[in-house]
């Protein structure tokens, strides 16, 4: 099986010393840059809390609700504080103008390196976040991710679990030769890498399945570990082969589509029968093809994400967005959110399934109960666009006005 096809160019690249990205690897240079990251990162949103404005009560009228399978017709919001209400006495009041009225955006799978990237996500309707690497937890957590100031709610993954020599392994040497400890030679290793990870508290653990790299076992082993101390499982595979030993394994979720060829029959029935979720990363997967199309095939990635959803395998949006330089399949933040939900429609899934793959389903599949659908109650996480997305998805990059925790975004 070839190597993650970005991870192979980084590794061959000389700007891999200023920049190592891609699917997991999003910072640059060694722990010393990653510290001087941080402090840039904390120092912007120090200066956004300086001018930041709290929720106000308003009434969204005449809205058209995205209900999950529909529109609704024309009613009224309440945005009470940080959530969504149901009293208008003293609100405020904008005339939606008919226009659509949707959860935000959740995107399963981006490496955001500083604030504007946060904001780009922002201003694209992308309200909640999930970070697919953190190396270094000072700088994950520098990024903010609260979700009360104007900018995404973030969760964070653990350091990627990787073996020694394998290609993912290799640049987590790289990115600082003491991450090599983090690094997994045998199933007996799986206990200190365990515990190492939780002294950070990750959101959930970020698995690599490839080869060379872990072995069955050690992977299978790293599942179960996971499932022992309560954390979720995201196990990268962007290969037929990989994809054998993350459904071997029963990881919670399957992160990329195959871009050597398609998935078959047995495998759909296995995904089903251990409950995963597939989160296919269409945008990068089809950049990526498209920039070496001799070597991958884009075909296999959607051949692989149509069979999943006529399966019934649930779906979610994710981008693997990342801009660091040198990334040979750079995907931008925030606008790829559209882009993504365009490719799982080609991929054969109805406008409202992309929608739910972007809002309601990430919500569930990883337990967020306070978004992802319009009621009260929940998070205002909102995105009002013109058009109908129901009827034509591309009326999703439409936006009038984004709300994050009841904070209305300036500059949409």
């Amino acid at each position: 099986m070839p190597f993650n096809p970005i991870i192979a160019f980084l590794l061959s690249n000389a700007l891999l010393i200023k920049a190592i990205t891609a699917c997991g690897l999003p910072y640059a240079g060694d722990l010393q840059d990653l510290s001087s990251f941080a402090s840039s990162n904390r120092g912007a949103l120090a200066k956004r809390h300086s001018v930041y404005h709290s929720p106000q009560k308003i009434a969204l009228d005449n809205v058209r609700v995205f209900d999950g399978h529909k529109l609704t017709r024309p009613t009224t919001v309440i945005i009470d504080g940080t959530f969504i209400g149901t009293d208008a006495t003293n609100a405020k009041h904008i005339d939606g103008r008919g226009a659509v009225l949707l959860p935000g955006f959740i995107d399963a799978h981006i490496h955001p390196m500083n604030v504007s990237d946060l904001e780009s996500l922002a201003k694209n309707g992308v309200t909640t976040g999930y970070v697919m690497a953190c190396y270094s937890a000072e700088m994950c957590t520098s990024l903010g991710g609260k979700g009360n100031d104007g900018l995404p709610s973030l969760l964070f993954s653990s350091a990627p679990a990787s073996a020694p020599n394998s290609a993912h392994g290799n640049i987590t040497a790289r990115v600082d030769p003491s991450l090599g400890s983090i690094l997994i030679n045998s199933t007996s290793e799986v206990p200190t890498w365990t515990h190492r990870q939780l002294a950070s508290n990750p959101d959930y653990f970020k698995l690599v399945a490839e080869t060379p790299g872990l072995s069955q076992n050690t992977l299978t082993s790293l599942v179960k570990a996971a499932r022992r101390v309560g954390k979720p499982t995201i196990t990268h595979a962007s290969m037929f082969e990989a994809y054998g030993q993350a459904i071997l394994a029963k990881s919670d979720h399957i992160h990329h589509a195959p871009l050597d060829k398609p998935i078959g029959a047995s495998m759909i029935k296995a995904i089903l029968r251990n409950r995963q979720v597939v989160t296919p990363t269409l945008t990068m997967m089809r950049t990526t093809a498209k920039n070496n199309a001799r070597k991958y095939n884009f075909r296999a990635s959607l051949e692989t994400v149509r069979s999943l959803h006529k399966a019934g395998v649930p779906i979610l949006t994710g981008t693997d967005a990342n801009l660091a330089p040198g990334v040979p399949a750079g995907v931008s933040f925030g606008t790829s959110i559209h882009d993504e939900m365009e490719n799982l429609v080609e991929a054969g899934m109805s406008n409202a399934e992309a929608l739910r793959a972007a809002t309601n389903l990430p919500a569930k599949y990883f337990g967020l109960r306070d978004r992802g659908v319009i009621r009260p109650g929940m998070r205002a996480d909102l995105v009002l666009v013109e058009g109908d997305p129901v009827a034509d998805i591309k009326a999703t990059r439409k936006i009038k006005k984004v709300w994050i925790g009841g904070v209305e975004l300036s500059g949409v």
